[in-house]
């Protein structure tokens, strides 16, 4: 498949919370779960069991990152992908931490770090963490995360010791995951004259509670249900679509083309063949170290094409595609 960067249309946002990361943190039966499943044909992948209060919830128990990523391959399947709209991972603390565990065990160490540069492991974490979850988003799911939250001590621009709140996930974890969510709210609770009531904060006033969000204009403080959410979104978003008159705002669910490229080696192969047995009867003493040069960039000095194998397809596509472009001018 050719890339056609002339043909690429602008980029619509969307409405629906289908393809968006939401993280969402808080103390202990605040309702983070309860908010999660109120989400269109939610599936709740359950790091932690606590989910035995919430009836008619489709929830899959995760032990190990092994067995996220066979939930992953599932999640692939298109009559998977009809039967649900939504994966919350509760909690994502956990899941991390299971990633990291997969990762040292594949690279035969005991700790993340250990090794330094040779293993490179929390590269390896990071990669592997964000191609399961944003590999979720590219196929359509909206997918929140589910977090406790820790305090902690940190000074304000005077130097002054101040409390501060933040999901609790490692630090180093936590900078992942954060990156990746587009929508991070802290779920905090309120007395009031009727009870308890509970908001997702979604901005700081005063830097002391970690949250944020990719949407400018989005409220900062919510009711804490899924209606709100939903509306609080779509507040944003038309706050921002009004500059270009609505033209890059859409009220359908996005979808992605998530289907690897495939590529026929054979027939590759038989068009390296019939392009090089032309270029080389034209001008053998010209084309022929030019063809090498192309070959060895993409399999390596001293490889040749007729080495590779059908795994390498893609290679031979991209080897013809740099001589049709170079050579058959």
């Amino acid at each position: 498949m050719a890339i056609n960067l002339l043909g690429i249309q602008p980029h619509k946002v969307s409405r629906d919370l289908s393809g968006y990361i939401t993280y969402i943190y808080g103390a202990p039966k605040t309702g983070k779960t309860t908010l999660a499943t109120q989400m269109p044909k939610a599936l709740l992948l359950a790091f932690e069991r606590g989910y035995n209060a919430l009836p008619g919830v489709f929830a899959q128990d995760i032990n190990t990152w092994g067995e996220m990523k066979t939930v992953y391959r599932e999640l692939k399947k298109p009559e998977v992908r009809a039967a649900y709209d939504t994966v919350i991972v509760d909690t994502v603390d956990i899941a991390a931490t299971l990633c990291q565990k997969y990762i040292c065990s594949q690279l035969g160490i005991d700790n993340m770090g250990d090794g330094g540069w040779a293993t490179n492991s929390w590269d390896k974490y990071k990669k592997e963490f964000e191609d399961v979850f944003r590999g979720l988003t590219m196929l359509g799911y909206a997918v929140v995360f589910i977090s406790h939250e820790t305090e902690y001590t940190d000074k304000d621009s005077a130097g002054k010791e101040i409390t501060k709140i933040r999901p609790a996930v490692q630090k180093s974890a936590l900078a992942v995951i954060e990156n990746m969510a587009d929508i991070y709210g802290y779920a905090k609770s309120f007395n009031t004259e009727n009870g308890t009531s509970v908001k997702l904060l979604l901005r700081s006033t005063d830097g002391r509670i970690s949250c944020g969000c990719r949407f400018k204009h989005i409220a900062p403080v919510i009711d804490f249900n899924y209606e709100s959410l939903a509306k609080a979104l779509t507040d944003a978003i038309d706050k921002e679509a009004e500059a270009s008159d609505g033209k890059f705002v859409t009220e359908e669910r996005e979808n992605v083309n998530t289907a690897p490229q495939t590529y026929d080696y054979n027939a590759l192969m038989k068009e390296f063949n019939d392009i090089v047995g032309s270029l080389i009867a034209k001008d053998k003493e010209a084309n022929a170290p030019r063809i090498t040069q192309i070959i060895e960039k993409y399999l390596g000095k001293g490889k040749k094409i007729s080495e590779t194998t059908l795994d390498q397809a893609e290679f031979v596509y991209l080897i013809v595609s740099e001589i049709k472009d170079e050579l058959c001018k």
